[in-house]
């Protein structure tokens, strides 16, 4: 029997290499880790969250798709429960400045750590940015549309690379490959500044400054 996950799920999934070892933060009752054993191969994971109730739906679930020798689950605040095996860390459905805070205070129990797996609900820049400083690169980028907004799943790896503002911005790899879903979403970012700067108050000159460079930088891509 095999588990389903929702579309944003899959693809973040679909980014995850075979033979990886995982720490699942805020895993959502472990389905995500489900599936990964279900379709990939040689995948180990730790599926971690702040509260025990999602645990306790976790356990059960991995009990019924009898996994519990390939699934640990652990309680912890972000990255705490993480193990010296670990090698890939997942971080989903939280806001983007959370994801940074959880990863940049906690550098330590990241040296064995190759690929962190990450898809904000918001600050998508300043993950970029941020996560960027701290010695990993942007390796792969996805954009989904789910449910009436779009959402990005960036894997980064050790590494260091430079990136201009417009990367940080828009993403460096969704940029380079200007896919439907891409082009889709620059347009609607094109139609809302337009509109936020229609209504602004010159009086905010920094931000209005802001926004004709954003659209300047989202028409050079259309």
């Amino acid at each position: 029997m095999k588990v389903k996950i929702n579309h944003r799920l899959e693809k973040v999934a679909s980014l995850v290499e075979d033979g990886s070892t995982i720490l699942d933060v805020g895993c959502d009752h472990a389905l995500l880790d489900i599936y990964l054993l279900q379709n990939k191969k040689d995948i180990r994971a730790i599926a971690s969250d702040i509260k025990e109730g999602p645990l306790v739906q976790a356990r059960e679930n991995i009990k019924k798709y009898q996994l519990q020798s390939e699934i640990k689950v652990k309680q912890g605040n972000g990255i705490d429960p993480i193990e010296e095996g670990v090698d890939t860390v997942i971080i989903s459905g939280m806001g983007g400045l959370n994801i940074v805070g959880i990863l940049k205070y906690k550098m330590d129990l990241l040296k064995n750590v190759h690929t962190l797996i990450l898809s904000p609900n918001n600050d998508v820049h300043q993950v970029r940015k941020e996560i960027s400083k701290l010695g990993f690169y942007i390796d792969d980028e996805i954009l989904v549309f789910d449910k009436g907004f779009f959402y990005p799943i960036l894997r980064f790896k050790r590494g260091k690379k430079k990136y201009r503002a417009e990367e940080y911005l828009f993403g460096p790899v969704l940029l380079q490959q200007r896919g439907d879903s891409f082009l889709a979403f620059m347009n609607r970012e094109r139609v809302q500044k337009e509109k936020l700067l229609e209504i602004l108050p010159k009086k905010y000159f920094k931000k209005r400054w802001q926004l004709k460079k954003e659209l300047r930088m989202i028409r050079r891509y259309l």
